[in-house]
């Protein structure tokens, strides 16, 4: 102590000196810490360039433009494919609730007076068979026609009733003997409301991919002879709206029926209703089969298909 009190200034000198030692260790033990984290990184940033070099393709200034360039090809691409999708494609979709409800209101409307007004060939009348108060896929309306709040909502409803007009159109021309059911997707209700249809297209068969392809499916049930699905594919096949079948099923009311009878059972059977021998036999003619088409039943599943480029799904979001 007395040392210490004697000599003050050089106590005071070797005091900061071990404070100052032990500062620089702590200092040093910390810094060789992030010295060995930094050569980690480093080791670690070099194993990742090196195997950067090797990949394929490496991600040089050249393969960059290339790559860009590709994009820029796939893009016109896509262009082109939606431009011919789209060809002829002329709807004009509305979001007013009111007036979309009002459309289909008259869809439902001049569509029962087109099918009641059909004539044949002979310009006698043929009216098309519907059921009782039928909507032409918009049952949920047919009696309550409350408008729409939502604007998307709305312009959802008012493009499927613009697709179901072509589709009717095409379906009436092809002289159907009756309807059996129109359905649509009902996309336009709420979370937890209930629609009096519940049809869905078989993902397995639908072109739908989520931010790619967007679609509307329909599917369409009637009774007619084989000359009425054909005439209505043919008409769609026209493509004056990209709409494309996706599958077709046909139900045969009653079974082809094949009647074969000669005339010389007929003879016969004259003869002995009058009770008269004939002894001279009748020379039997060729026999020939009579085969009547019956009506079938066909359902029809289709798509109303629309490409989705990047720029619709940002004016979406927005």
């Amino acid at each position: 102590m007395d040392f210490f009190k004697k000599n003050l200034i050089f106590s005071v000198w070797i005091v900061v000196c071990v404070l100052a030692f032990f500062s620089g260790s702590f200092l040093a033990l910390n810094e060789s810490g992030a010295i060995v984290e930094a050569e980690r990184k480093m080791s670690t940033a070099q194993a990742r360039l090196k195997s950067l070099r090797f990949s394929d393709p490496a991600p040089s200034v050249e393969n960059v433009e290339a790559s860009a360039d590709n994009v820029a090809q796939l893009q016109s691409a896509l262009n082109a494919i939606r431009e011919d999708l789209q060809r002829g494609y002329s709807l004009s979709i509305s979001s007013d609730g009111i007036g979309v409800m009002a459309g289909v209101q008259q869809y439902i409307s001049e569509y029962q007076r087109k099918s009641s007004g059909q004539v044949d060939a002979n310009n006698e009348p043929a009216s098309i068979s519907l059921p009782q108060d039928f909507a032409f896929g918009f049952q949920e309306y047919i009696e309550e026609a409350k408008p729409l709040t939502d604007p998307k909502r709305s312009a959802v409803l008012d493009q499927q009733r613009q697709i179901l007009s072509y589709l009717m159109d095409k379906l009436i021309e092809a002289k159907p003997a009756s309807l059996v059911s129109v359905e649509r997707e009902v996309l336009e209700q709420l979370e937890g409301q209930k629609s009096a249809q519940s049809f869905q297209i078989d993902k397995a068969i639908s072109a739908r991919v989520p931010g790619a392809v967007d679609t509307l499916a329909f599917r369409l049930s009637f009774t007619g002879y084989t000359d009425s699905l054909r005439s209505f594919l043919n008409n769609l096949a026209k493509f004056d709206l990209p709409i494309v079948v996706r599958s077709i099923d046909v139900q045969r009311q009653v079974g082809i029926k094949n009647t074969t009878e000669s005339s010389s059972n007929k003879l016969d059977s004259i003869f002995a209703a009058l009770g008269e021998n004939n002894d001279e036999e009748v020379p039997k003619e060729a026999q020939k089969p009579v085969i009547s088409e019956n009506i079938s039943t066909f359902t029809v599943v289709l798509e109303f298909i629309e490409i989705v480029l990047p720029t619709d799904s940002a004016s979406d979001k927005a």
